[in-house]
Formats: structure tokens, sequence, C-alpha cells
């Protein structure tokens, strides 16, 4: 076990493209910030089951061994173990004027778990920053001590890119048709089923993905998750039941939507900045006005 350890940067360190943070390798138990983490985050899954989820968009995430998952700074999340066996988790923090740009280049963002070929010397990796910045007596404000960090650091996210297929230009087509045709059935089934209490898992099972696999391809040919998708769905419905019907009470709006009543005030209040009573008066307001 290697624990949580916070990296002494010095002064100019704000210049490397890349620098890293934090870093660790333990047992991970319940964590909340709900004002996110100050820099870039990856965490590693060695062995045991944990909940990630984004408290902005209330998307839930299971991580499972030999998964790495990727999240961005200043966002509001929390995660805590599911299983009976111990949740061991590897992870760095780490920021820079390339940092953004790089995971998305690498396609680690957007926020999608995924089964690392590498996981193994990306481990390693992790294990080597640490022993680094852990050293019995590192000059921490050595120009060089801070570029071999950071050649590590890129050296890693190069490691956690996900695998490219390597088949045939028939075979990619073919399996860009079978993509299509299951993405195409997902949206079907979420416009069908959106008020109903839709579990993206089951989604998932239906058009025959894994949900970590399912979610990365939505988000490739959507642009969001489908977690987002759905409750975007859900909060122009309630728009739509508020113009037809000025009087409904919001937790009726809610259980049409399948969800629960506070959960649904939350998410509305963060999509349009106000609460559903708030915008049923100003849409009244508007109505007066004509």
């Amino acid at each position: 076990m290697l624990p949580f350890s916070l990296i002494e940067l010095p002064r100019d360190s704000g210049t490397l493209p890349l620098s890293p943070y934090s870093v660790g390798r333990h047992i991970q138990f319940h964590h909340v910030r709900p004002a996110g983490f100050p820099v870039y985050q990856i965490f590693l899954i060695r062995t045991g089951t944990g909940l990630f989820r984004d408290l902005e968009s209330g998307t839930e995430i299971i991580l499972e061994p030999g998964m790495a998952f990727a999240f961005p700074p200043d966002r509001g999340h929390e995660y805590y173990p599911t299983s009976h066996e111990p949740w061991h988790v590897g992870f760095i923090g780490f920021q820079g004027s390339q940092a953004h740009g790089l995971l998305e280049a690498l396609e680690l963002l957007p926020s999608v778990p995924y089964r690392t070929d590498r996981f193994e010397q990306c481990w390693e990796e992790i294990g080597q920053i640490w022993h680094t910045v852990n050293s019995p007596a590192p000059n921490r404000q050595d120009e060089m001590w801070m570029q071999e960090l950071s050649i590590t650091l890129y050296r890693l996210l190069l490691m956690l890119r996900p695998a490219k297929s390597s088949e045939g230009s028939g075979n990619r087509l073919a399996f860009e048709s079978v993509r299509n045709e299951a993405l195409t059935t997902a949206v079907g089934l979420i416009n069908e089923h959106y008020t109903e209490p839709l579990l993206i898992s089951n989604l998932a099972a239906a058009v025959g993905y894994s949900v970590q696999h399912f979610q990365r391809l939505f988000v490739q040919e959507y642009g969001v998750t489908p977690h987002k998708y759905l409750q975007n769905l859900r909060l122009e419905r309630a728009l739509q039941l508020m113009t037809e019907d000025m009087e409904i009470p919001v937790q009726d709006i809610a259980l049409q939507l399948g969800m629960e009543t506070n959960y649904f005030i939350r998410v509305f209040r963060k999509n349009y900045g106000c609460t559903p009573g708030v915008m049923k008066i100003r849409l009244l307001q508007g109505e007066q006005m004509k």
C-alpha cells in the first residue's frame, strides 16, 4: 500500500505542460467532494468494486478490477466501495497547460471507464512516481527532478490510451453498421421509456454491450452520455408538462418522469438556473403578457 501523497512542487512548475499533484495506491473508502478536486485525476482499480458518482450530472459508474477512469478538476463527485473485497485503487492527480488537451487527444476524456490492456505497467508507473516523490531527500526545487516526474507522467498517460482496433476496413464498416443499429435501438428505447425508472445497465444489456463500452460508443456518437441524453429528454418533457398545465404539482411532474422529487428539483435547477416552481411562475407570467 502506498498512502496518499501530495507532491511539493517548485514555484516555476507551472511552466511544465504536465506536473503531478498527488499520487497513491491504497484501499479506498467513502469520499465526498462537493467542490471536486483541484486537478485532473486518474484512477486504476486493482481489486474490489466501487461506485463513482458525478454530483453535477448524477451519473453513476461502477468501477471494477482492471479499469481506468479519468475525471476533470473542480467537479463535484463521490465514490465508495460496493464489494466485500477491499477496493484497492491507484490514483494520480496532475495539472499543467497541456493536461486537458492531452486527455482529450488520448480519448481519456469525456469520463468513461474502460479496461486498459497495460494495467500492470500503469500500476507500476504510479508506484514509481510515488517512490520518486517520497525518496529520503529529493531536491524538490531541482528542475531535472520535476522534468523526470513530468516525463514519467506523460509516459503513464500514453500507456493508458485505449487500444485501437487493427481490423480491416471491411470489418470496420461492418462494425460501424452494427454499432449504429445498436445505438439507434438504444435511443429508441430511451425515447419510449424515459418516463420510467430507466437504468443505463438495462439499456446496455438490451443492445448487447457492457455498460462501459455502451457509454463510450454513445458519447462518441451523440456527444453526451446516455444518462445525460435521458436527463435532457426528461427536462424537455417537464417544461412541456408545465406549459400544458400550470397547476400541475412538482411531485406529479417528477413522478411522470420516473424521477425522485428532490433529485428532479436539483437537476432542474442546475440545468435551468431556477427551481421548477419558479419556472412555472415565469411561464405563467409569460402567458399573461401575451
